[in-house]
């Protein structure tokens, strides 16, 4: 009897814990399926403020913003903005960013790119919490460090400093100069965290070379051009080749379809321009219609001897385009 009765116990017992237990893992699952909703949710609002910020993009010039945003880690890619499992697929965007953007933050930016009649916007998305270190003594080093908002954990240097580990997530180094001997301090970090941009040319035109941390070294991970400082400025936010030279891609998309407009629309002027004190004006079409026509060539694509034509035929329809005005013509942008 005592044996049956102490049988019954441990059975209510057991009866108990496994009942407990399917209890305590129900509540557990919709917990964290709440959490996971939650979190979705969050990354979902993030991702629209993203959306909001590179829309508005399209109509402001020159400004600058500083932006709270639940704390999230912000992927960007290649016409793609990822926030864990939520992402965005944008076709022909245009937007210089590190490969993470981590932090309650975003420093935004938006600079016009212009050659010479504005193309586009240049959006510049980056976090307070990514360190920038621009070491040079050129004037274009001078300009380009007050061209980039006050707003940023940037450092100038006239030459290399010693550099310690400040624990910020990514490291971005800006060089008018020589590469320099890579830092001992930082020699633990991943390499993805610490890369570098080389800069040589002007504010016009020149070339950046990309480089990675590989253990205690640099490693080079490409060379690309740019065409002005607004181009320039973006190389220095994207951290890797393939990311700036896709956006420069869309960049020269877009000049090509506002330089078929402006070519279409000269065409025009040059045809109605015939007759009188007009034939002089019509000169002036002619020519700019020869230097829109090698823009609209050579935007076609992305390159270094592309950048060279742009850029003459450029001077030459800006000298064309005040001709124009001196004259009392109708101006050709």
């Amino acid at each position: 009897m005592i044996n049956k009765k102490a049988l019954e116990i441990q059975f209510n017992w057991l009866f108990v814990l496994v009942a407990g237990a399917a209890i305590i893992l129900f509540f557990t699952v919709v917990v964290i399926k709440q959490k996971d909703v939650s979190e979705t949710s969050t990354k979902a609002t993030v991702l629209k403020s993203m959306e909001a910020i590179i829309t508005g993009a399209s109509v402001s010039t020159d400004t600058t913003n500083r932006i709270d945003i639940p704390s999230s880690d912000i992927n960007v890619d290649c016409g793609r903005v990822s926030i864990g499992g939520v992402s965005k697929q944008y076709q022909s965007l245009i937007l210089f960013a590190p490969g993470l953007i981590k932090g309650d933050k975003l420093i935004t930016q938006t600079l016009a790119f212009s050659a010479p009649y504005r193309a586009t916007n240049l959006l510049y998305i980056t976090s307070p919490q990514l360190r920038y270190i621009i070491i040079g003594n050129s004037d274009l080093a001078k300009d380009i460090n007050k061209s980039l908002p006050s707003e940023l954990k940037k450092e100038f240097y006239k030459s290399a400093p010693e550099i310690k580990n400040s624990n910020n997530y990514r490291i971005r180094f800006v060089l008018f100069e020589n590469i320099i001997a890579f830092p001992k301090a930082l020699e633990k970090l991943p390499d993805s965290d610490v890369t570098a941009v080389k800069i040589n040319g002007n504010s016009e035109k020149g070339t950046v070379e990309f480089y990675q941390k590989q253990g205690n070294s640099w490693l080079s991970k490409g060379t690309s051009s740019y065409i002005g400082k607004q181009s320039l400025i973006g190389a220095i936010y994207s951290d890797t080749f393939e990311a700036y030279e896709c956006n420069m891609q869309n960049v020269f998309s877009r000049l090509n379809l506002v330089t078929k407009i402006y070519a279409e629309r000269t065409k025009r002027l040059m045809e109605g321009a015939v007759t009188g004190s007009q034939i002089q004006c019509n000169q002036f079409y002619s020519s700019a219609l020869t230097q829109l026509n090698s823009i609209l060539a050579a935007s076609s694509g992305f390159s270094r001897e592309n950048i060279n034509v742009i850029t003459e035929s450029a001077k030459s329809l800006a000298s064309e385009n005040k001709n124009a005005q001196i004259y009392s013509c109708t101006l050709i942008y």
